[in-house]
């Protein structure tokens, strides 16, 4: 695992992975694999959230930790890289604000996938900027196995017609696992071993997270 975006430079094509990550597990993990396994990218861009507008009202973890915590898991995979440039931006977080930074650091002409999940994709519309961002970047949309593909890809060639966007669709592995189940597994004194990787699940317990 790579820190800093800087670490990018000289990519010539590079995915964004980001969410929340509170905390991040293994399904984080394979979406992450599955970018790599299924695409041309050199490297995935780990990205944990500032403060993201559709979580508003919600108690989520200071920033600082779920980054540490982001970092604890991808120690030991070399093509996996994290930044904390959306934590430490003020006011809220939009994706079209982290495309335009990325695009200034690394360099306009760098080529990048931004990857969510398909239901974020079929809500895309409600985005800030939209038009502009699907002109600005690729993105793949991630899929699990038996997820109505058909109403889905009939969405994303309306979105390719209008905007001439580029998205990709890519299927994980079904993971039975949520930031949001875990969260309750802790707070209930479950085990939560096999669902992150062994350091987040020191860092929870010895930071008393999700009590």
């Amino acid at each position: 695992m790579e820190c800093g975006i800087e670490c990018l430079k000289g990519c010539k094509k590079f995915a964004v992975l980001g969410g929340t990550f509170d905390p991040i597990h293994y399904g984080h993990i394979m979406a992450g694999k599955a970018v790599m396994d299924n695409t041309d990218v050199e490297k995935v861009l780990f990205l944990p959230s500032g403060d993201p507008p559709h979580k508003q009202g919600k108690n989520i973890t200071k920033g600082a930790m779920r980054g540490k915590m982001t970092c604890l898991a991808l120690e030991g995979y070399d093509d996996f890289v994290y930044s904390s440039m959306e934590i430490e931006r003020t006011g809220r977080t939009y994706t079209i604000d982290t495309v335009k930074e990325l695009k200034e650091k690394i360099g306009k002409d760098s080529e990048f996938y931004f990857v969510t999940g398909a239901d974020a994709i079929l809500l895309i519309e409600t985005w800030k900027n939209y038009k502009e961002l699907l002109g600005l970047c690729n993105f793949i949309a991630v899929t699990r196995p038996g997820y109505d593909n058909k109403s889905f890809k009939g969405f994303v060639s309306k979105l390719k017609k209008e905007y001439g966007c580029a998205i990709e669709t890519i299927e994980i592995p079904e993971v039975d696992i949520s930031s949001s189940e875990i969260r309750q597994k802790v707070e209930d004194g479950i085990n939560i071993s096999g669902l992150v990787p062994e350091k987040v699940e020191e860092y929870i317990i010895e930071n008393g997270l999700y009590k």
